[in-house]
């Protein structure tokens, strides 16, 4: 162990108190006890050396195995994708066709349904026909949930599908009814329906967007579909604010 010693103006001076002494400045080693005590610098040293390269070391490998952790997900990732993309292709593809096998199956359907009740031309015909257009009294509930009548019109209108399709095809089909054509203009505005609303007079009234605009228009209330067996086509049959317009005599039901 060092000698704890001061410095003074005669040389260096033992301390009283040893390591704890405040007087102490300096401690004297023996050669050995120098020795011994480079080795432990140089030992503590070699181990600071020897555990930063092996935590640098262990860091690489982490980094490494993460990369190519990230290089395996993202590769599956983009495997998975492709088939994805490939699969979707494929679904588009099918769908495509699938609607294109549809609209043809629909085309020569309204094809036969049309030569069925002779109406020409067969190919460009709508295949809906009015059936019967009449003034009808109809009571309801006003927003006060007292009972008033207004006298409103129900039209039936035979469609081109037959009573062999589905009621919910048949509601999906005839959305048609309000899809545009070139210049806009609805297919059912033919007969002069200029407005669909999907509820009843009663809730047109009481909303908000209708109520003041609804008298601008022939508006289309209630319908509801009826299988005719007797025909063998289905009949939507639906209420309006207004009389038909003049149905053209080809959309007339008997006249072709």
């Amino acid at each position: 162990m060092g000698e704890f010693v001061k410095k003074t103006a005669f040389g260096y001076k033992p301390t009283s108190g040893g390591r704890s002494d405040p007087e102490c400045t300096h401690v004297i080693l023996t050669e050995d006890e120098y020795n011994r005590l480079l080795q432990q610098i140089s030992g503590a040293e070699q181990e600071a050396r020897n555990a930063k390269y092996d935590a640098d070391k262990e860091i690489h490998r982490v980094q490494i195995d993460a990369q190519r952790r990230i290089e395996s997900t993202e590769y599956e990732a983009a495997k998975d994708i492709e088939h994805l993309e490939k699969a979707l292709a494929a679904e588009q593809k099918e769908s495509a066709l699938q609607r294109g096998l549809n609209a043809n199956l629909l085309r020569i359907t309204r094809e036969r349904a049309n030569a069925d009740r002779k109406l020409k031309p067969k190919k460009e015909h709508t295949g809906y026909v009015v059936v019967s257009s009449m003034e009808k009294e109809h009571r309801y509930k006003d927003g006060n949930r007292r009972w008033c009548t207004v006298m409103l019109w129900e039209t039936v209108l035979e469609t081109p599908y037959t009573v062999d399709f589905e009621v919910e095809e048949v509601r999906r089909l005839i959305q048609e009814l309000f899809q545009g054509d070139e210049e806009g203009n609805w297919l059912i505005v033919k007969i002069g329906i200029t407005g669909n609303y999907p509820k009843g007079y009663a809730d047109m009234i009481c909303d908000k967007d209708w109520r003041e605009v609804y008298r601008n228009y022939n508006v289309m209330l209630e319908r509801r579909l009826k299988a005719n067996y007797r025909t063998g086509f289905w009949e939507i049959i639906f209420l309006h604010t207004k009389p038909l317009a003049a149905v053209p005599s080809d959309m007339r039901a008997g006249r072709n």
